[in-house]
């Protein structure tokens, strides 16, 4: 196993154990490497690549410290698959569409608090009226409102990461969307939320392929 491998494992280990969590301080470079017996510069390259797949966050004068943004990470896989070709804009949609699909099954079998209820309404009324990059926060607000009901924190990671880069598409279609259109992708969002309230699956999963599809076609 390669040093900087050893620094990884280590690190892993401590966060596995309890030792770290989400906002704590690292070891320096110079501890890791004096309890490894590694090089510095394996040290420093172990957490240079913890910090690229979102583990840690270097802050300036501070040290680096656990981050816990595997959303990030997730996101940044994904913008280089789809750089080397590997995966395509469509299969990162119909992914986003299907995760969508899980959730609203989710939320049927079972039902939000009645908190959650009203953070999603709140969000579907807050899009009325709105246009342009209000309308597109207000768009993300309602579907991650949708995921944060479900409780699974999986799911919330997996679809922030996936929102991150959708977003950069979907934003454009929204804030130049008409009318018309505008109309349409509000009563998708007010037939999806109704259905799953109304546990009716079939229909729900109907608003989520008018609303994706509706997307994709303003997005040729």
């Amino acid at each position: 196993m390669a040093e900087y491998d050893v620094a990884i494992e280590y690190i892993f280990g401590l966060m596995k154990d309890g030792t770290l969590k989400v906002g704590d301080k690292l070891p320096t470079e110079r501890a890791i490497a004096a309890e490894l017996g590694i090089g510095r510069n394996k040290a420093r390259e172990a957490l240079s690549i913890l910090s690229g797949m979102g583990m840690i966050e270097s802050r300036q004068g501070s040290g680096n410290f656990v981050s816990g943004n595997a959303s990030g990470a997730i996101r940044n896989m994904i913008i280089m698959m789809m750089a080397l070709n590997t995966i395509s804009r469509q299969e990162v949609c119909k992914f986003r569409r299907d995760m969508e699909k899980a959730v609203c099954s989710s939320l049927i079998s079972n039902p939000p608090s009645e908190e959650m209820k009203n953070r999603i309404k709140d969000t579907l009324r807050a899009m009325d009226g709105l246009s342009g990059e209000e309308l597109a926060k207000a768009d993300r607000d309602f579907h991650n409102a949708l995921v944060k009901a479900t409780g699974n924190k999986l799911w919330e990671v997996m679809m922030d990461a996936v929102a991150d880069l959708y977003s950069e598409w979907i934003d454009y279609v929204i804030q130049k969307i008409d009318v018309k259109n505008r109309a349409k992708l509000m009563q998708c969002h007010k037939d999806m939320f109704n259905n799953i309230i109304e546990d009716k699956p079939r229909k729900a999963m109907q608003a989520i392929e008018k609303h994706y599809e509706l997307i994709e076609e303003l997005l040729k």
